[in-house]
């Protein structure tokens, strides 16, 4: 009897215990489905995205227009906590405010003088209050939110003539500069420096992959930029054909492939399928990319033949969900085709629809939202000129416009364009 008892309770501890552990798999598969985006598969079959399965609430803000403010050609935008920070062809960058639209100042110029810069492309720096520009040499030029230049930052050489493309401070005076593998032929993938100067880190290339020429070179820039590759294209895209004529090789100069949600740091690089969590100095893979059978292959980043395959051109980040840029026939314009992704972290849902389309607006009932930027708290952005909303506003004589729009009676076209704000 009493062997039959023990017999009994080690059955009945062996069943709990395996009921405990299917329970713990089914939560660590749970877990790890979440940390899958299937855009391979959601681009198979596009889906309408929605407004309200991602944002609760959508808010417009017109810029104020003035002769000291007026916004130019291809505007691009940027959102800090408490500022809107428009930059153009014009070679403006301009500080709004975020709760009235009212200008506050400009930041900077550009110019070889002392303070000074290359161009009006910026890297926000909210967490140290600041904007840095690239300058006219290996350095970084440093504004505050008040236009006030501060100073400059001298990017290190790794050897003669080796710097990174593009630099994002990651913490504190601590900044991370990656090298873009352009050629093939890069050794270098990430370096780590303090502002003084101090190398703390350097990580190596380990993707390999066959070298590439150049036979010719041409810069997209502007609306038919972003029409074929998307807004990170805004301000140039550099296709390059290779002399071998099945190769050819693309460049996003103002793209950063770090970003910060919240404190923390993430980073991801072209033909690579993960996004890394950035500790420290180490990168831990976070999130994936599964392309399914759009997988391209990092070592044949320039074949024009593996082409088909998925590119990620760009990546807004927040807590709750996740937007991207993901391009098919990258090297053939006959074939070529963009699309938003959208990955619900909540639920480890992926949707895709084609880019042209944008985001529906079912919230507001307004123009369909192109998405061009997001914040470090996760409020996301985009710009609309006033001639689209004249156009919108003369085909829906039956609807009326947003609140916040509602005073702009006249739709004046050379008016300054409306931020479309997004949580």
């Amino acid at each position: 009897m009493i062997f039959a008892y023990i017999c009994k309770v080690g059955l009945f501890g062996s069943l709990c215990a395996g009921i405990f552990l299917t329970s713990c798999m089914e939560r660590e598969n749970e877990e790890a489905s979440k940390r899958v985006i299937e855009v391979g598969k959601a681009i198979s079959s596009p889906a309408e995205l929605k407004a309200s399965d991602y944002f609760y609430e959508i808010r417009y803000v017109p810029l104020e227009t003035r002769d000291d403010c007026l916004v130019g050609s291809s505007p691009d935008i940027k959102l800090l906590d408490k500022y809107i920070l428009i930059t153009s062809a014009n070679r403006q960058c301009l500080l709004f405010d975020k709760a009235t639209g009212k200008f506050k100042c400009q930041i900077g110029h550009v110019g070889k003088d002392p303070g000074g810069y290359r161009n009006v492309d910026c890297l926000v720096d909210e967490l140290n209050g600041r904007l840095l520009f690239n300058g006219w040499g290996h350095d970084l030029i440093s504004y505050n939110l008040d236009g006030n230049y501060i100073g400059k930052i001298e990017v290190p050489c790794i050897q003669e003539n080796v710097y990174p493309s593009n630099c994002f401070v990651m913490n504190g005076d601590t900044i991370a500069g990656f090298f873009q593998n352009t050629l093939g032929k890069e050794e270098n993938r990430v370096i780590y420096f303090q502002e003084g100067g101090k190398l703390l880190a350097l990580l190596p290339n380990e993707s390999q992959c066959a070298s590439f020429e150049i036979n010719s070179m041409s810069v997209w820039k502007g609306e038919s930029a972003v029409k074929e590759f998307g807004p990170s294209a805004l301000r140039g895209l550099i296709y390059m054909e290779g002399k071998d004529p099945e190769t050819a090789s693309v460049m996003y100069p103002n793209n950063s492939n770090f970003w910060h949600v919240g404190k923390d740091t993430y980073f991801m690089e072209s033909f690579n399928d993960t996004i890394f969590h950035s500790e420290g100095t180490a990168l831990i893979p976070h999130l994936w990319f599964d392309c399914a059978d759009l997988k391209w292959d990092y070592k044949d980043r320039f074949s024009i033949n593996k082409s088909r395959g998925l590119f990620i051109s760009q990546v807004l980040d927040s807590k709750h969900v996740l937007f991207a840029l993901a391009i098919t026939g990258l090297y053939d314009k006959d074939k070529r085709k963009t699309y938003s992704v959208a990955f619900d972290k909540q639920k480890g849902e992926t949707k895709a629809s084609l880019f042209e389309k944008g985001i529906k607006d079912d919230i507001t009932g307004f123009l369909p939202i192109q998405l061009m930027t997001v914040s470090i708290s996760g409020e996301y952005g985009g710009l609309l000129s006033m001639e689209d909303i004249a156009k919108w506003a003369d085909k829906h004589t039956d609807q009326e416009l947003p609140k916040e729009l509602a005073a702009l009676r006249d739709l004046d076209e050379e008016k300054n364009p409306v931020v479309v704000l997004m949580r």
